[in-house]
C-alpha cells in the first residue's frame, strides 16, 4: 500500500498533540498531558506512536507544527524537534499553523463566514484574544489579536462582538476572573485541541519556516545602554 504521510505536532500548552495522516485519512490523533520536565519525553512519545502503525519518521513528507498562542519552551521544543528531523531533507516540507485553528476544529456546525474568537490564559492577569473566520469550511486567522487585562477586556468586548468564543476547559478559571460574567458565559470550553486540524489546514502554505510562533509571553529586548 502506498503512503502519503503528513503529520502534526503541538506542544503549546500543558498537553502534547500528535496526528498522522495518510492523504486525508487520519491514522493517529493523540493527546498526552505533558508539561515542564515531562516535555523531555516528546520525541520518544512520537516515535512510540509511529511504531504502533509501522510508520518511521522518514516516511513523513509534510510536518505542521502548532504555533500557539502558547508557551515559549513547549513551542520551541516542538519546532526544534521537527527542524532537526527534517534537516537536510529537501523533499520534506514544514510549516507552522496556529494552535488556535486546532482548538476551533472542536466547534460543531460552524457556518461559512462565522467569526470565532479563541481565548487563552496570557498569565500575569491577562488574556489573549485570537480571532478566526470560517472560510471554505476551515478556521482561518483574521489577524485580529489582542492581549488584554481585565479593564481592557471589558472595553474590548463592549465595543466588539464575535459570533463564537472558545477556550480550554483548564484555562477557564483564569479567563473567568478577567471577563464580565456575561462574556465568560459565552465561552465554549474544550478539553484539548484536534491535532489533525493542523495537518489538514489548507490556507497556510508549506514555507519551511518553523520560527513563526506566537508566544503567550513575548521575549523582551533591551538595548545595551539600558543594561
Amino acid at each position: 500500500m502506498s503512503c502519503n504521510y503528513s503529520a502534526a505536532l503541538d506542544l503549546s500548552g500543558r498537553e502534547a498533540g500528535f496526528a498522522l495522516l495518510n492523504g486525508a485519512k487520519i491514522v493517529l490523533s493523540e493527546i498526552l498531558p505533558m508539561y515542564g520536565r515531562d516535555s523531555a519525553q516528546l520525541a520518544k512519545w512520537v516515535e512510540s506512536k509511529l511504531k504502533t502503525v509501522g510508520a518511521p519518521f522518514d516516511s513523513i513528507v509534510k510536518w505542521s507544527v502548532g504555533s500557539g498562542p502558547g508557551s515559549f519552551t513547549g513551542m520551541r521544543l516542538a519546532a526544534a524537534l521537527i527542524s532537526g528531523l527534517t534537516f537536510d531533507k529537501p523533499g520534506v516540507l514544514t510549516r507552522c499553523v496556529p494552535t488556535a485553528v486546532a482548538l476551533a476544529a472542536n466547534c460543531s456546525a460552524p457556518q461559512e463566514g462565522e467569526r470565532i474568537g479563541a481565548l487563552f490564559d496570557g498569565r500575569n492577569r491577562e488574556l489573549i484574544f485570537f480571532e478566526m473566520q470560517i472560510r471554505a469550511g476551515e478556521a482561518v486567522p483574521t489577524g485580529e489579536e489582542q492581549v488584554l487585562n481585565s479593564e481592557q477586556a471589558t472595553k474590548f468586548f463592549t465595543a466588539y462582538t464575535v459570533e463564537r468564543l472558545i477556550g480550554f476547559e483548564s484555562e477557564f478559571p483564569a479567563l473567568e476572573k478577567l471577563l464580565d460574567p456575561a462574556v465568560a458565559a459565552k465561552i465554549e470550553r474544550f478539553t484539548s485541541i484536534k491535532p489533525e486540524a493542523l495537518a489538514l489546514s489548507r490556507y497556510k502554505p508549506f514555507d519551511n519556516n518553523l520560527s513563526d510562533l506566537v508566544y503567550i509571553r513575548p521575549a523582551v529586548f533591551a538595548s545595551q545602554g539600558s543594561l
